[in-house]
């Protein structure tokens, strides 16, 4: 597929054709890689690590499947104290 170059601002872009991007996995406002690599432009989809906290997934069960008190939740974040890991 082409595409053509234009000027943006103080830089030159290239539209990615929405096939292509569905193909490879990207979206609006994706953070992406880009280089070049003997004569070509390589770009690649920025995968970043997702940390995940007790809350946050809590959130999204129903809060009949999860009930957690105060003392659940602070012995659930307690350090380990013996050889549980």
């Amino acid at each position: 597929m082409e595409v053509t170059i234009k000027k943006w601002g103080n830089s030159l872009a290239a539209r990615i054709p929405m096939p292509i991007a569905k193909a490879i996995g990207i979206s609006v406002d994706q953070r992406i890689s880009i280089k070049a690599d003997n004569g070509r432009i390589i770009i690649t989809p920025v995968v970043e690590d997702i940390v995940y906290n007790l809350d946050d997934l809590l959130k999204g069960c129903p809060e009949k499947a999860v009930k957690l008190d105060g003392e659940d939740k602070a012995w659930l974040n307690d350090e380990p104290v013996g050889k549980e890991w």
